[in-house]
């Protein structure tokens, strides 16, 4: 009787030595895979990526209509801010050289497609250069209408005028104007919509179609004053034109 008890202790004994090795090795691999949880996969950022070998001259409209690129998590640690964050920062675009399978399409490779831009009848195609904010900060996109501000802070001598005037003092030196085409150095906000936030552009050029006086007056106030634009609506009423007397070429006396 007691060889059994004892033979039934040590059987206990067994059993409760191979359990609690079972446990331990069972808590240790849920302990791995729980470590292996906490890796946090490395921070991502959308962008525009090549899908193939791009060359240069390739249209944006031909990258998106043979699926040459698409939007693709790429590591932040790569990001650049002129990098695209949209298909639609490619409308009306080339590049300018080529972009290999898997990299991210930089602004700074595009340039606006000359097939793609079109001056209406009549009108003449004219470049206004102007500080970042001047030019609307990156949110103006070729197709918008624009009223053009010139700030006028000098006076001819031939003009007549007296030392009164109220200067420098802002006219409406032209009402909506066509924008044919926006070149700057940072993406548009169609472009690049990131939670970093955007950048500033320090400066832009600006196609305008204008007609031929219009093409004057913005080559003059270019050169002698500082011009900003006005992102207008169809149905906004701008102030009259040439209400400040700045200049006897551009203004006129009430």
């Amino acid at each position: 009787m007691k060889r059994q008890t004892l033979i039934l202790v040590v059987i206990g004994v067994i059993l409760f030595v191979a359990g609690s090795a079972i446990a331990f090795a069972s808590v240790k691999g849920a302990s791995k895979q729980t470590g292996s949880s906490v890796n946090v996969a490395a921070p991502t950022t959308s962008a525009v990526v090549a899908k193939a070998n791009i060359p240069a001259g390739t249209t944006g409209q031909s990258m998106v209509s043979n699926n040459l690129v698409a939007i693709e998590p790429i590591p932040t640690k790569t990001y650049q801010t002129t990098d695209l964050g949209s298909l639609q920062g490619l409308s009306s675009e080339v590049l300018t050289q080529g972009v290999k399978k898997g990299e991210a399409l930089n602004a700074t490779e595009l340039t606006a497609s000359a097939s793609a831009i079109s001056v209406p009848s009549g009108m003449d195609a004219v470049t206004v250069t102007l500080t970042g904010t001047n030019a609307l900060a990156g949110y103006l996109q070729p197709g918008a209408r624009v009223d053009v501000y010139a700030n006028i802070t000098k006076v001819s001598t031939n003009s007549g005028l007296t030392s009164t005037l109220p200067l420098p003092c802002t006219e409406l030196a032209m009402a909506n104007i066509q924008v044919l085409d926006v070149q700057s150095t940072v993406p548009s906000y169609a472009g690049h919509k990131s939670v970093a936030g955007r950048t500033i552009p320090a400066s832009e050029t600006l196609l305008l179609a204008m007609n031929p006086g219009q093409a004057r007056n913005a080559q003059f106030l270019g050169q002698n004053e500082t011009l900003s634009v006005v992102q207008t609506q169809q149905d906004a009423n701008p102030p009259p034109l040439q209400q400040c007397i700045g200049t006897d070429q551009t203004a006129t006396a009430p």
